[in-house]
């Protein structure tokens, strides 16, 4: 197929097969299916059979090496979509998959049928939030079924999803028992071909992009923007604090991505790369402040790129970085909603007047250890008639990025928040 019309690549990784068995007829049968099904989505594949060591499972270290060989073959034959690879991983293959493919950061999904898992490919699935995952297994296979629940369960990934059947076998050839058990429904392998098409094609790659402010500070960051579609998208720009850079929300920005929204991750002046006035320590308090300028540059900036809607902005900001959301979006009709984590207070009656105005919707995020700090965003939110408008206090003195580390459902909760306060 053209390299223009690729949409991404899948590895499917196997066990050997067994002799030829009514049960590795069925297998083959499916996986020539699932095959055709992943064509007809264009989507090229690589099959790799692989010897199965104790308990079933593959040898971790032969698989690793295969994963990495196939994905770089197959980024060959992706050109534009080089960077949007899947794995599909059946029975004992599922385990050497998983941790062979987790430090490859083009692999954006996985399929695991009938997966068998070990404790080390469960947690590294828990810890790899950003990649979903479609887990297939049979009501009669109880391992598979085990490590399914365990896998869903960890992940919390809002684009997962779980498949149950009954008396389907396991492997590739629940695909075969599906298409003769229900001739007249969706094929199971078309169901995971267009999963895994919409996951590759929604997967977006960030570029670097420089843009530079009123007062001649050139700040750096990553944009990225949604494939086209029939309107555009709103958009959301992520402001550190003042001890980190925009590497601290690389989770939070892919999540933005997956779910539609044109992201802008920047370093404000003086963190990261944008440094060319100077850094963060060595600058006045008076320039430091001024990062509310970085802000509006970057509203400016993210709303002239193509596909991304100028009336539907949203700023997030951590400390520092919720006080240059804030006093840099005052006024600007473009901005509908402030996500602002922990220590932000209002300097000001204009900012005061201008986050209870529900002009914005604002979300308060906090914790409780931080009482002046809390007390102050409550009456924000109470003095707010904005239906939209959010408060969440957590337990003891977390703050900034420490709050995604305490509760995995808080970063997901951020994009939900924001889909809600910018309806497409």
């Amino acid at each position: 197929m053209p390299d223009e019309e690729v949409a991404g690549g899948v590895v499917i990784l196997s066990p050997l097969p067994s002799p030829a068995t009514a049960a590795e007829r069925g297998a083959r049968d499916g996986m020539r299916r699932l095959i055709r099904a992943l064509r007809s989505e264009r989507i090229v594949h690589a099959h790799i059979r692989l010897p199965a060591g104790r308990g079933g499972t593959l040898r971790r270290r032969d698989t690793g090496a295969s994963v990495s060989s196939a994905i770089d073959r197959l980024a060959r034959k992706c050109a534009g979509a080089a960077d949007r690879i899947a794995v599909v991983a059946e029975e004992g293959a599922a385990d050497a998959a998983v941790l062979g493919a987790m430090t490859d950061w083009r692999v954006r999904s996985l399929v695991l049928l009938s997966p068998r898992l070990g404790a080390a490919a469960k947690a590294a699935l828990a810890e790899w939030r950003e990649v979903p995952v479609f887990s297939v297994a049979s009501s009669e296979d109880r391992p598979a079924l085990r490590d399914l629940a365990d896998v869903y369960l960890a992940s919390r990934h809002p684009g997962g999803d779980v498949k149950v059947l009954e008396g389907a076998g396991r492997g590739s050839r629940m695909l075969h028992y599906w298409a003769r058990a229900y001739p007249g429904r969706e094929p199971l392998e078309s169901s995971i071909a267009g999963w895994l098409r919409g996951e590759l094609c929604s997967a977006t790659r960030p570029s670097e992009v420089s843009f530079v402010t009123e007062d001649g500070w050139q700040i750096f960051g990553n944009l990225s923007l949604p494939a086209p579609a029939e309107s555009a998208a709103p958009g959301v720009i992520l402001l550190h604090s003042g001890r980190s850079d925009r590497n601290i929300f690389c989770n939070l920005e892919r999540l933005l991505a997956r779910a539609g929204f044109a992201v802008l991750n920047l370093d404000w002046r003086g963190r990261g790369k944008s440094i060319n006035k100077g850094r963060y320590l060595e600058m006045s308090r008076e320039e430091r402040a001024n990062g509310k300028l970085d802000a509006r540059a970057a509203i400016d900036f993210l709303t002239s790129q193509p596909r991304v809607d100028s009336g539907r902005v949203g700023l997030v900001g951590v400390i520092h970085g919720a006080e240059h959301a804030v006093r840099g979006s005052i006024g600007d009709e473009r901005v509908k909603a402030l996500a602002l984590l922990t220590g932000y207070v209002p300097v000001s009656a204009e900012e005061t007047a201008y986050v209870t105005s529900g002009r914005a919707h604002v979300m308060y995020v906090t914790s409780d250890g931080h009482k002046q700090v809390t007390e102050t965003m409550r009456r924000l939110y109470e003095a707010t008639p904005d239906k939209l408008t959010r408060l969440i206090v957590y337990k003891g003195g977390a703050i900034g990025y420490q709050l995604f580390e305490l509760d995995d459902r808080l970063e997901p909760a951020i994009v939900e928040w924001l889909g809600e306060g910018m309806p497409r």
